[in-house]
């Protein structure tokens, strides 16, 4: 163990998910920490001196879970709070943070559904599932496909119900032989 940053320093009752971007242009490496009451953006480019440096609050209410993916620099933020929807979080504004911690906004708030598990990014198409959402609706729990090539502007282009509730998902580009 190098470090450590308590609960207390994030201000939160708990913590449930981690994730990690690296900077392109900087090379600086980042900790993002899904939270009961939002997202932390740690910067850990010196893992024996790791920086908070600020938070993203839910968009609703508190929340066991939390899940964080990334995709062309961007966090993409789904939670099981009651009409959280998808909070979308341009990564490269960590790179201004000159007095931490912040408070943070989204740059996108998605809302075409309302709590869900996990989130799932194929970054060759350009594409988000959203997974174990609400068990009632157009998919009943299943997949919601998401449009994100264009990460601030999400369009949901349908999804998966007929399996029922979808709790995890891997998603692949296949590229093999078969046709």
């Amino acid at each position: 163990l190098l470090a450590r940053i308590s609960l207390e320093d994030f201000e939160s009752a708990s913590g449930n998910d981690n994730w990690g971007w690296t900077d392109p242009e900087t090379g600086k490496e980042y900790v993002l920490s899904g939270l009961d009451d939002g997202t932390a953006f740690v910067d850990i480019s010196n893992p024996e001196a790791p920086v908070f440096l600020g938070k993203l609050l839910t968009a609703t209410e508190p929340s066991s879970w939390r899940d964080i993916k990334v995709y062309q620099n961007h966090a993409f933020i789904v939670s099981e709070a009651s009409g959280h929807g998808m909070q979308v979080f341009d990564l490269t504004r960590l790179r201004a943070v000159s007095t931490p911690p912040e408070t943070f906004t989204a740059d996108t708030h998605f809302t075409d559904f309302g709590r869900a598990h996990n989130i799932v990014i194929n970054e060759t198409s350009g594409y988000a599932y959203i997974v174990g959402t609400s068990r009632t609706g157009t998919y009943a729990g299943g997949a919601l496909f998401v449009n994100i090539q264009n990460p601030t502007m999400p369009i949901s282009e349908g999804g998966f119900g007929a399996g029922g509730y979808s709790h995890d998902a891997q998603v692949i580009t296949y590229t093999g032989p078969d046709s």
